[in-house]
């Protein structure tokens, strides 16, 4: 008699991991790549609010995390070639990226942080958006990711 294995798909072994970009050591804290999409998500700190999120196939990066305490997690979780990963939008990011299209080049690194104005409150981390240019100065575009078929359709459709 042939034993049958049972093979659970949600065994916790499957499950797949966030894949947010998370800023927690100002300097270290950075994504680079291609800027797949942009989209309108609720904002987690503030209920009702919508904000735009950034979906970004990745070239390189790392950040830190931070354990069930809050507190720092020494080694950084890096960001390999080719994976894909969201960057949580708010105000400063959004003014940044009013004109970065679907397909260029970007990079995001946590630079600083800024006391907030409302007294008890976490200082506010403060993003900022790299786009590096050509050396006609036009923007770095992922042209081999643009050239895909369904591509080119869906960044007409945005």
């Amino acid at each position: 008699m042939t034993k049958t294995i049972v093979k659970d798909d949600f065994d916790s072994a499957n499950e797949v991991p966030s894949n947010w970009v998370k800023w927690n050591t100002v300097g270290d804290d950075k994504i680079f790549g291609t800027l797949m999409r942009k989209m309108k998500g609720e904002n987690a700190y503030k209920p009702g609010e919508m904000v735009e999120n950034y979906e970004i196939k990745a070239d390189y990066g790392s950040f830190h995390n931070v354990d069930e305490k809050k507190n720092l997690i020494e080694t950084p979780i890096t960001i390999n070639l080719g994976e894909i990963w969201s960057v949580g939008g708010k105000d400063g990011i959004a003014k940044q990226m009013a004109n970065v299209k679907i397909g260029q080049k970007l990079g995001f690194k946590y630079i600083d942080e800024k006391v907030s104005r409302t007294k008890g409150h976490q200082p506010a981390k403060l993003i900022k958006v790299f786009t590096p240019k050509n050396d006609d100065g036009s923007y770095k575009m992922d042209e081999e990711w643009l050239a895909q078929d369904d591509m080119a359709s869906a960044i007409k459709d945005f």
